[in-house]
């Protein structure tokens, strides 16, 4: 069928008009991601600084012959150790006042003395970070005493220490430390955020342009002008994308804005490990393209939910389902390695886009997955077009109140 782009392109005009001046539309589409995501992460950061730099952790200790570990153990400063029974000792644990519970066995010291082995009861509340944190530090401490009482052993028999670790490891990562760890946490937080605005970014638009112009009795004069109907249709697609791009592209910037403000969070120091993983010229392209076709295929098919129905409330009801449905494959490709992934992941809707988006964050760039989620998502396109339009073309549809 001709397309009037003319025409198309003053419906466009008039709607991305529109929809700029309403400013709840604005506040939900593009400031709350820029605003959110920030706060989100700055709050998130400060949590986990409070818990990694706190000055010390409480441990209640169990021990009546004075051991020598527990010596050891005063001398660390991130310790405050105190001497309890058992029985209080599991019961304050369990409350939260201490953070780990340590059972020095009666004969510890000349089992050690006697090289013989040695078992440590240490009780801690694996539901608690803080109490997970404090006994890492336990742990490592106990192990580093032990390697102390080993050390002094062989160093008495006249035993080289290297027979300890007769192997070692040089390690020789393809990515610098800091930058890969950075990739690797930006290849699942970058798709899944375009991928998510690009599901829910177009919904605020496409609800307004036709189930609350239905409700302001704006639909029925614009129909009656002379622009025909699909171009009208057309322009209202057009601007929903649009506003589905730019909701992306907002939360996007959110993210680095996230980043700037807490770059540790992201695997570097400097930031340079996440924001800095250089995409090339050609992934930006990729990530817009598939930005584009996605807001088009949600756009369109909430559109098309969005003049079904009678009411501003009754189309919100409706595209609840379908956000749902876009966003639980959206999250079961969030952990998931891209490098080692099976190729039916490239057939499955809203799961390809992610893990083409993952593959071109890391700077992948596979043709052949490319074509084919391209392929899949002009599919897609097509379906919700000729959805929309049918709706668009059903005088019963279009004027049910």
């Amino acid at each position: 069928m001709y397309l009037n782009f003319k025409e198309i392109g003053l419906i466009l005009k008039k709607e991305l008009s529109d929809l700029f001046r309403d400013k709840k539309t604005m506040m939900t589409s593009l400031l709350v991601p820029l605003i959110i995501f920030p706060l989100m992460f700055y709050f998130m950061n400060s949590a986990i600084q409070n818990i990694v730099k706190k000055e010390e952790y409480k441990i209640a200790v169990n021990d009546k012959s004075n051991s020598s570990i527990i010596e050891f153990l005063n001398t660390k400063d991130d310790l405050n150790i105190s001497i309890m029974e058992k029985e209080k000792a599991e019961e304050k644990v369990k409350e939260g006042e201490y953070l780990v519970y340590i059972n020095i066995p009666d004969k510890f010291e000349e089992s050690v003395k006697d090289n013989k082995g040695v078992d440590i009861e240490v009780m801690y509340d694996n539901s608690s970070q803080t109490s997970n944190m404090a006994y890492s530090k336990v742990n490592q401490y106990i192990m580093e005493f032990s390697k102390e009482i080993v050390a002094k052993n062989l160093n008495a028999k006249g035993i080289d220490l290297s027979i300890l670790t007769p192997i070692s490891v040089k390690e020789n990562s393809i990515v610098e430390d800091e930058k890969g760890a950075g990739m690797m946490i930006m290849s699942m937080i970058i798709p899944l955020f375009i991928v998510l605005y690009c599901v829910t970014g177009p919904m605020p638009a496409a609800i307004d342009l036709g189930a609350g112009e239905k409700e302001r009795g704006t639909l029925e004069p614009l129909l009656t002008t002379k622009v025909g109907r699909m171009s009208i249709l057309y322009g209202k697609l057009f601007a929903v994308t649009i506003m589905g791009i730019l909701t992306a592209a907002a939360a996007i910037i959110g993210l680095i804005i996230s980043i700037k403000i807490n770059p540790e969070m992201f695997g570097g120091g400097d930031g340079a490990g996440a924001v800095g993983m250089m995409l090339s010229a050609k992934s930006i392209i990729i990530i817009f393209i598939f930005t584009v076709l996605t807001s088009m295929i949600f756009g369109a098919l909430q559109l098309a939910i969005s003049i079904y129905a009678r009411s501003f409330k009754e189309a919100q009801t409706y595209t609840t389902p379908l956000t749902i449905l876009a966003i639980i494959p959206t999250f079961l490709m969030y952990m998931v390695d891209i490098k080692n992934i099976d190729m039916i992941y490239f057939h499955i809707p809203i799961a390809n886009v992610m893990a083409i988006l993952k593959e071109v964050t890391l700077g992948v760039i596979n043709i052949q997955h490319i074509m084919i989620v391209f392929g899949w998502s002009i599919v897609y396109i097509a379906i919700s077009i000729f959805v929309t339009r049918h709706m668009f073309n059903k005088e019963n549809v279009i004027f049910r109140t």
